[in-house]
C-alpha cells in the first residue's frame, strides 16, 4: 500500500527554504521586505516569499511533510500569485511570467508528491492551465531569450493531459451522495471550458474529437464545447476560412489557445491557396488574406508570404504552387489582442474563477 504524505507547511514557503534563500541572496524582488530593498543583504518578507521549484537531488528529502503545502495552502498560493503578482504593472510581464511559472511548477510538484485528492487537484490545475495559455498569447512576440514558447506549450500539454485524466477519474466517483453530487456539478462549470481548450489546442485531431463526442451530454452541449468542436471539424476538413471565422466567436481564453496554432493554420491555408489559386499572372489581394487569416499587420502577411516563397508585390500575392515552401515554419508571431486588452482581460481569464 502506498504511503500517504500530508503536507504540514501552512505558509506559501517553508521556513527552512525561506531562511536558506535569504542567507544565499536567492530572493526574488517580489519577495523582498520593502524596508530592506536597498540593502546589501535584503530580508525576506514572510508574507511574499513563495516556494520555488527544485529538482530532486541526492540527499534532499522531497517527501518531508514540513516542506510540503496542503491543498488549501496551494490554492491560496495560486490566488496570491494571480491577484498580487500577475496584475503588477511596474515590471515587464516577462519578469512576472518567469516568477509565476516557476512557483506554479513548485505547486504542481507538491500536488504530485502528496497525491492530493482528485477534486482538489482539479481546482489547482485548472488555473495553472489558464495562466500558461494566457501567457502563450501575451508573450508570443517576445524573443526566445525572453520567452520559450516551446517549453510553455510543453507544460500546457502536460497540465491539460493530467487535468483530463483527473476528470476521467472523477467521473468514476459515486455521485449518489448529495455532497459528492453538488461538488460534481460545481466542477462541471469549469470543466466545460477546459474540455473546449483541449479540443482547440488539438483541433482536427481525431482522438480529441472522439473524446469530445463521448463527453457527458451536459458538457457536450455547452456553448464552449460546441463551438470548439465546430472549429475542430472545420480544421479536420481543412476549411481554413471557417476555422478563422469561428475563432473570432470564442471567449478570450479560447482565442488565446487557438492562436497557439495560428502559424500552422496560416501555413496550411497558404499551401491550399497556392494550389487552388495557382497562377503566374493573377494575384490575390493581401488585405483580403489579412482579414481571412486573422493577421493584424499587413507587414506580417508580407513576411509570411516571402518565407513560404510567394511573391508579394504592392500588397498583392502571387500564389504559385511550384514555389511554395511547405517545409518551413513561420516565426513571424503577432498578438491577436493588444497587450492592454490582454491586461484588461486578466480578471476575466485568471481571477474570475479563483
Amino acid at each position: 500500500m502506498t504511503e500517504i504524505i500530508q503536507g504540514t507547511c501552512l505558509s506559501m514557503c517553508p521556513e527552512k527554504e525561506r531562511w536558506m534563500r535569504e542567507r544565499k541572496c536567492l530572493l526574488h524582488n517580489f519577495e523582498i521586505d520593502e524596508s530592506t530593498k536597498g540593502s546589501k543583504r535584503p530580508k525576506a518578507d514572510p508574507m511574499k516569499v513563495v516556494k520555488s521549484f527544485g529538482r530532486p537531488a541526492a540527499g534532499l528529502n522531497m517527501t518531508d511533510p514540513n516542506q510540503l503545502r496542503p491543498a488549501s495552502i496551494l490554492l491560496a498560493t495560486i490566488r496570491y500569485l494571480f491577484t498580487k503578482i500577475t496584475t503588477r504593472t511596474d515590471v515587464d510581464w516577462t519578469v512576472t511570467y518567469d516568477f509565476v511559472f516557476d512557483r506554479l511548477r513548485a505547486v504542481r510538484q507538491d500536488v504530485v508528491i502528496q497525491r492530493i485528492d482528485v477534486s482538489a487537484s482539479i481546482s489547482i490545475f485548472e488555473p495553472i492551465v489558464r495562466f500558461l495559455i494566457y501567457s502563450a498569447q501575451r508573450l508570443c512576440t517576445r524573443t526566445i531569450s525572453e520567452f520559450d514558447a516551446t517549453l510553455n506549450n510543453k507544460h500546457i500539454s502536460e497540465c491539460i493531459s493530467h487535468l483530463l485524466a483527473l476528470y476521467d477519474e472523477w467521473d468514476k466517483v459515486d455521485g449518489s451522495k448529495l455532497d459528492k453530487l453538488v461538488e460534481k456539478l460545481k466542477l462541471s462549470d469549469d470543466r466545460q471550458q477546459m474540455e473546449a481548450l483541449y479540443i482547440i489546442l488539438n483541433m482536427g485531431n481525431t482522438e480529441a474529437l472522439t473524446r469530445a463526442l463521448t463527453l457527458p451530454l451536459t458538457l457536450r452541449r455547452s456553448s464552449d464545447v460546441q463551438l470548439a468542436m465546430k472549429i475542430s471539424f472545420a480544421w479536420y476538413l481543412r476549411n481554413y476560412a471557417r476555422v478563422c471565422s469561428l475563432i473570432q466567436q470564442l471567449s478570450p481564453i479560447l482565442v488565446c489557445a487557438a492562436m497557439i496554432n495560428i502559424s500552422n493554420i496560416r501555413r496550411t491555408a497558404l499551401r491550399i491557396m497556392s494550389s487552388g489559386y495557382n497562377s503566374k499572372v493573377f494575384t490575390f489581394p493581401g488585405m483580403k488574406l489579412q482579414e481571412l487569416l486573422l493577421y493584424k499587420d499587413i507587414q506580417i502577411v508580407e513576411k509570411d508570404c516571402k518565407l513560404y516563397g510567394l511573391e508579394f508585390t504592392e500588397q498583392n500575392i502571387l500564389l504559385e504552387k511550384a514555389k511554395f515552401k511547405g517545409d518551413v515554419q513561420s516565426v513571424n508571431s503577432e498578438m491577436y489582442f493588444t497587450e492592454k486588452t490582454l491586461h484588461d482581460y486578466l480578471p476575466r481569464i485568471l481571477l474570475e474563477y479563483l
